[in-house]
């Protein structure tokens, strides 16, 4: 097994730090979709996994199942969907931003998948966040989901990019996204200071907001942007292994994609050797 992932990694260019985890004989990653992951999704962890030596299997976290699953899981995938409805951060942000959210409800594009996402997805990363079982359990959020990791620390998001920053609606387009933070995990994944991301959305983290108000999401970090500075493209917890993307990785190039899933499933091992070695 050693002597294939390494042939793996030369052949693949993975980094060695990524190849530092190992899986006994017949133990199987198992990753935990918070909707059902779609082929491309599934398709970027299995190749993945198969890179790094890994069998992987997605299961499809719900309400219902959620509680017996949480102790099998060795990683959560937040993937992209529909809008947040805004009541689940409003309560945490100012007056004034609650009154001008109220005004322009409009531009939220309320769907039935919202309705049907947002009270799980919420709950389950507050529950993510706070519960000390998760400590070691990582979390990848990409578009709708790192919207979901801002709002679930009370962070606010625009309600619609193009009527509140005057920049295009990103649908179906390519982004420059620059990492700004050296000491990020955006950075030691990457190893570069830009890259380009898939997009397609139409909201995002506020960023000035979270800027004027940084003080109150000590747990949090957003460590990568595009437009200036305008729109947030990477959020990291601080206290949990735990990474949001606002671009597609699943959608992007290899450069792009392989980094971010490379460090998910890497994170996703240490935590099945944690849970098998605290069975023992």
């Amino acid at each position: 097994m050693i002597k294939r992932v390494l042939l793996l990694g030369m052949l693949f260019s993975i980094p060695t730090e990524i190849l530092a985890c190992s899986l006994p004989p017949g133990e199987v990653l198992r990753i935990g979709c918070s909707e059902e992951c779609s082929f491309l999704y599934r398709f970027r962890l299995r190749t993945t996994s198969w890179a790094l030596g890994y069998r992987t299997r997605v299961i499809t976290l719900t309400p219902e199942n959620i509680t017996q699953e949480k102790h099998t899981i060795n990683g959560i995938l937040i993937p992209g969907g529909a809008d947040i409805d805004p009541d689940y951060y409003l309560p945490a942000v100012s007056p004034e931003l609650q009154k001008y959210t109220e005004d322009n409800r409009q531009l939220v594009n309320f769907s039935a998948e919202g309705k049907r996402r947002d009270p799980f997805e919420y709950q389950l990363v507050k529950t993510y966040s706070e519960d000390e079982s998760y400590k070691d359990l990582p979390m990848l959020g990409i578009c709708r989901g790192m919207q979901m990791m801002s709002v679930a620390q009370g962070i606010p998001l625009y309600l619609d990019i193009k009527t509140e920053l005057g920049i295009k609606n990103r649908k179906n387009i390519f982004d420059h996204v620059k990492i700004e933070s050296k000491k990020s995990l955006m950075n030691s994944i990457y190893s570069r200071e830009s890259l380009r991301g898939f997009k397609i959305h139409h909201q995002g983290l506020r960023v000035p907001y979270y800027f004027n108000n940084q003080d109150n999401y000590p747990n949090v970090k957003v460590t990568a942007f595009s437009h200036n500075k305008k729109i947030a493209e990477a959020l990291e917890y601080t206290h949990r292994p735990a990474l949001g993307v606002q671009y597609h990785p699943e959608k992007s190039f290899t450069q792009t994609s392989a980094p971010v899933f490379r460090w998910f499933l890497k994170k996703a091992c240490e935590h099945k050797n944690l849970s098998l070695k605290d069975s023992l």
